[in-house]
This record gives C-alpha cells, sequence and structure tokens, in this order.
C-alpha cells in the first residue's frame, strides 16, 4: 500500500477488516494500524466510524455494480446475452476464494437496528440501482412488468447470494440463473 494517498489506506484497510471482521467487531484504532496513518489522518478525512463504514460502502457499491454492470453488457446487447453474463459474472465471485457475500448486506445486517445510520441510505441506493439495472435487462426481454420482474430476479441474486456463502455452495448462481430464465420469459 506504499505509495498509495492516505484516505485510499484507510478505504482499502477498512473496507477489508469490515467485511472480514465485522464493522462492529473491528475498531478504528485497527483501521488506523492496517492502513499505517496517524489518527489525526483518518479524522481529517472522516469524521467518525459511522462515516468511515458509509464511506467503504460507496466505494464498495461503486465497484461492485460497475463491475455487474460491465459483465452484463451494454442496453442494446440481447436480453439472454446479458443475463447470461450477470449469471457468469455471479458465479465467478461465488467460487473467488475472498468471496465473503455481499459487502452491503453483511453491513446492512449488523445495521439492521440502526435505522438512523447514515449508511442507510448508501445501502438503499445500491439496492435500488442494482434493481435498476435488472429492470432494464427485463425491459429488454420485452417482460410485461419490468418493475415485477426486477424485484423477482433482486430476491433471487440475494437469496443465490445467501446460500454461496452460507452453505459455501458457489453453484447457487446456476439454479438462480434456471429460475431467473422462467422469470424473464413469462409474457
Amino acid at each position: 500500500m506504499a505509495g498509495t494517498r492516505p484516505r485510499e489506506r484507510i478505504l482499502a484497510a477498512a473496507t477489508r477488516l469490515f467485511a472480514d471482521e465485522g464493522i462492529h467487531a473491528t475498531s478504528v484504532d485497527r483501521v488506523i494500524a492496517e492502513a499505517g496513518v496517524a489518527p489525526m489522518t483518518v479524522y481529517r478525512h472522516f469524521a467518525g466510524k459511522d462515516e468511515l463504514v458509509t464511506a467503504t460502502l460507496e466505494r464498495w457499491s461503486g465497484e461492485w455494480l460497475g463491475w455487474l454492470r460491465d459483465e452484463a453488457g451494454d442496453d442494446g446487447d440481447d436480453a439472454g446475452a446479458r443475463l447470461d453474463g450477470l449469471w457468469d459474472a455471479l458465479e465467478k465471485w461465488f467460487a473467488d476464494e475472498g468471496f465473503r457475500g455481499s459487502y452491503v448486506a453483511n453491513v446492512a445486517t449488523e445495521l439492521r437496528a440502526k435505522p438512523g445510520h447514515p449508511a442507510q441510505a448508501t445501502i438503499a441506493t445500491h439496492r435500488a440501482t442494482l434493481r435498476e439495472l435488472l429492470q432494464d435487462i427485463a425491459t429488454t426481454a420485452g417482460v410485461p412488468s419490468p418493475p415485477g420482474a426486477a424485484l423477482q430476479l433482486h430476491m433471487l441474486i440475494d437469496g443465490a447470494t445467501a446460500v454461496a456463502v452460507v452453505d459455501r455452495q458457489p453453484g447457487a448462481a446456476a439454479s438462480a440463473r434456471a429460475i431467473a430464465t422462467t422469470v424473464l420469459t413469462q409474457r
């Protein structure tokens, strides 16, 4: 991490620690040590742990959604090809040795008793943006109710992700893919 800017080192260390150990179990002091920065450096960039958690979510969400959007293809592509790209990407993600599930979903679970936490808005935005991508795919497929299909596809992704991480079943994406094909072919 030498040579990277302090803010990036802090975000990288915090994301890794929060994802691996949880946000409640990880102290800011631990993030400071891992990032190799002075305490004041963290507080110069982030007002506190809540703001740091929110920033890590924004960063992870942007990267993950960008990656998934790229894998699913552009608006002009065939809906079947886009869906295949999406599920192929999820299969690769689930099979990755570092896979720990969705960082956003994991943080949302940890913050379920804190509806006023500033990260809640980032969680909601992430989920809405994913549904927009799925709705776009459903629209391309000519599904009569794209918002309904997008919600069903989102539930399939959430379920497949949970099965992949909890049961250590990377093949969950293949099963969800078959169901997703059914969702998109209902006319």
